[in-house]
């Protein structure tokens, strides 16, 4: 998992609920910009396993990407 912060919310030993329910919920990031990092997140996979290729990322959504990758500390 690329995401330290969303294995943290699922596997934590603590009571909260995304370990409980298996979900996650971010409701402070829209869909599209969710969307881009999931891309994100299996494009890194990709690239770690050698398919070296780009990734682009559309000049409109780079200041939410960046809020959004502050947030997830990826």
């Amino acid at each position: 998992m690329v995401s330290q912060t969303i294995r943290n919310m699922l596997t934590s030993p603590g009571g909260f609920a995304e370990t409980q329910h298996g979900e996650v919920r971010f409701p402070e990031i829209s869909t599209p910009i969710l969307e881009k990092i999931c891309q994100y997140f299996y494009w890194s996979l990709q690239f770690a396993s050698g398919k070296e290729t780009e990734f682009h990322i559309e000049p409109e959504l780079t200041l939410e990407l960046m809020m959004a990758a502050n947030y997830l500390h990826t």
